[in-house]
């Protein structure tokens, strides 16, 4: 379209260049007839002569001020091309960086989710137990080890959260009363791997949620971009497994979450996928608001 519009454009420039050309060859032509007509005439009859033409002046007058006239609106058109030519860079440039915007967030949202895996993997948690008892074979007997004999078992990534839970679970039944109480004292024992975890992720939930996206559009709605954080906050969920899902729970109503996670978490529906069946008493579900298992909008 723009380019239709240069074109008229073009053409109608053209076209009044090739009018005043004309205008100036009639007038020179005038001029020149009229000085060979009078230049053999006496003063007098020139006067007289030249008082009949009075008519044409007031007419030529009448257009040099058409003339000036239409140079102005001739600029004025030209003003109005440039405004809406520059309106139209302007919004060029918004949607530039609105995109370089995204692409910033996004670079650094994922490269936030690459670190939450690396420090899932990273996590590991050693314990003993017991042998168990070994046949002995081609003598006819059997041979057991010592029972107090132990043996290492090291566990790593999401096994570890799933074992720290389910140590923590019998006094969380037990006690449910003093679950804050009972969730720090096993938090301290893990801080070293799950401190840095909670972390991470309690920031990448932070940057999403901190995002004006699209913030120079006044046709996005709060609804809308709402839904746009939705949509990134469910990938970070995506990547929780169920067991990270109730410490995160927990976490939450302790002193250590409870005043800047806990709102996150239940904005964004963060527990719509969590095993309730796992959580030590119900009445701990109840201290969430409920939009923190089922989004709002269903």
């Amino acid at each position: 379209m723009r380019k239709l519009n240069a074109s008229n454009d073009h053409e109608g420039d053209n076209g009044f260049i090739i009018t005043a050309v004309i205008v100036t060859v009639v007038i020179i032509g005038l001029w020149t007839t009229t000085y060979f007509l009078l230049k053999d005439l006496n003063e007098l009859k020139r006067g007289t002569f030249g008082d009949m033409f009075g008519s044409v002046n007031a007419l030529f007058s009448g257009l040099a001020l058409a003339g000036i006239i239409l140079t102005i609106l001739l600029q004025r058109k030209e003003l109005k091309l440039q405004r809406e030519e520059l309106r139209d860079t302007r919004a060029e440039f918004e949607i530039q960086n609105e995109t370089l915007k995204l692409q910033r967030f996004e670079n650094t949202f994922f490269n936030l989710l690459n670190l939450h895996h690396q420090i899932v993997s990273a996590i590991d948690y050693r314990y003993y137990k017991s042998k168990e008892k070994e046949r002995g074979w081609g003598t006819g007997s059997f041979m057991t080890t010592k029972p107090e004999e132990k043996e290492a078992v090291t566990i790593t990534g999401r096994d570890v959260f799933r074992h720290r839970y389910n140590l923590m679970l019998p006094k969380l039944k037990e006690q449910s009363d003093s679950y804050e109480e009972i969730y720090l004292e096993h938090y301290e024992q893990a801080q070293t791997d799950f401190g840095h975890y909670f972390r991470n992720l309690y920031r990448m939930i932070k940057l999403v949620d901190q995002t004006d996206f699209f913030y120079n559009s006044e046709k996005v709605t709060k609804e809308e971009i709402f839904k746009i954080k939705y949509r990134y906050t469910s990938i970070i969920r995506s990547q929780i497994s169920d067991y990270e899902l109730l410490w995160i729970f927990y976490n939450c109503l302790s002193e250590n979450g409870i005043d800047k996670f806990k709102p996150f978490i239940e904005r964004y529906s963060f527990f719509k996928n969590i095993p309730v069946n796992l959580i030590a008493d119900k009445i701990h579900v109840n201290l969430y608001e409920k939009r923190a298992f089922i989004p709002d909008e269903q």
